[in-house]
């Protein structure tokens, strides 16, 4: 059986091979190299469970149960055993407040009432320095079992300054009310800078990686002011000067995304062809993301910044955006009418050497290939329709 070294060797090698063939076909439009990708992201997926697996065999991450440490709450003293598992080992400083303890807690307990009696507890959460106190009481029959999970408020104005990856540290208090025995214990954690969009967030108690693109749709910002202020250059664009959303047919619709891409055309955006690169963050797999305002600023952006950028005009104009992700790149859709279930989709990455048909045949293309792949293997395409992640919750950040 493979040591969790080895696997973590084979993660890093499998990994590097998927890198190598998504600046391929991202970078140098090898679509011939799309089946050998394909090969190479099941594998990376293999590798990255195995190694999950081995690691949440060991309890990688996990918070040692407080019982085993101490003798003030542990079944031959109390009655009470709790364990504690730290389930985000990197907070998305820019996306935390879109989060909810049932679906992303921070802080996962397990309490077990081993006595005769009824037992009271309180577990408090919280970062230090950067969030208020999450706290819950509870009441626990004789051999009752409760699990508790604990996200805490972070604080607007103490996120906004990190700025880079930050350290910090999960204060964890689980108290005894009727013993009045206390224990508090300090985990470590990692900050994310408010730039970073998590792609991926790991779980340290299990080692499982979570999906986070969803979140990527509150980069998503159709009521920015800088997106208001473009709107006119994208009207002057258009051969009718108007834009109104699904009020006209599907060719019309067309238009309207095409106004949006003469407009940003015309403005100089300028675009880098390159791959979605993960930055080297401990517990995340993340982007860097430009919000739509500072594309719009720089007249520069890469894959996901245009295709969040296009997202937020389209949505702008009342249109039906999505955000497609394929390993190692994004490109934007739109929906060719109203709740049709028909998609239409456009490489951002060309609008300053293309045309809108080559533009929009490019990602077809794309669009077909991944597809097909992604029949045999789950993940490697993902279409994330911004009217379903607005009725989610995800909204956007300004």
């Amino acid at each position: 059986m493979s040591t969790v070294t080895e696997l973590r060797e084979r993660e890093f090698d499998a990994s590097h091979l998927a890198r190598t063939l998504r600046r391929a076909v991202f970078e140098d439009n090898r679509i011939d190299q799309v089946p050998a990708l394909a090969i190479a992201e099941r594998a990376l997926q293999e590798a990255s469970q195995a190694r999950a697996a081995a690691e949440a065999g060991v309890g990688h991450g996990s918070i040692v149960a407080l019982n085993e440490e101490s003798n003030l709450l542990g079944p031959t003293t109390t009655g009470i055993e709790v364990t504690v598992d730290l389930c985000m080992a990197a907070i998305p400083t820019a996306l935390i407040h879109l989060f909810h303890s049932t679906t992303h807690p921070l802080i996962r307990c397990q309490a077990r009432n081993a006595s005769a009696n009824i037992k009271r507890l309180r577990f408090i959460c919280y970062v230090e320095g950067y969030s208020a106190h999450a706290v819950e009481t509870i009441e626990l029959d004789p051999l009752q079992s409760l699990p508790i999970r604990q996200l805490p408020t972070f604080f607007p104005d103490r996120l906004a300054t990190v700025t880079e990856l930050t350290r910090a540290s999960v204060n964890i208090e689980v108290q005894d009310l009727d013993a009045r025995t206390e224990i508090h214990r300090t985990v470590p954690i990692w900050l994310l800078a408010r730039t970073t969009a998590p792609l991926q967030v790991q779980n340290p108690s299990t080692g499982k990686w979570l999906d986070m693109t969803p979140y990527l749709g509150a980069f998503v910002t159709p009521n920015a002011p800088a997106v208001m202020e473009f709107l006119p250059a994208v009207v002057a664009n258009h051969p009718d000067k108007r834009l109104v959303g699904y009020q006209v047919d599907e060719t019309e619709v067309a238009r309207q995304v095409q106004a949006v891409f003469e407009a940003l055309k015309a403005s100089g955006t300028k675009y880098v062809n390159s791959v979605i690169e993960f930055t080297p963050e401990p517990g995340s797999a993340n982007q860097r993301v430009r919000l739509p305002r500072e594309s719009l600023r720089n007249t520069s952006a890469n894959c996901i910044d245009g295709t969040v950028l296009v997202a937020s005009l389209l949505e702008a104009i009342s249109l039906h955006p999505a955000i497609v992700i394929v390993p190692g790149h994004a490109f934007v859709a739109w929906e060719t009418f109203r709740n049709s279930g028909s998609w239409r989709y456009l490489e951002t990455t060309m609008i300053p050497t293309h045309s809108f048909a080559d533009a929009c045949k490019r990602a077809e293309t794309s669009a077909e290939k991944w597809q097909a792949e992604a029949a045999t293997t789950p993940g490697l395409w993902k279409r994330l329709a911004l009217r379903t992640l607005r009725a989610q919750g995800i909204t956007p950040l300004e």
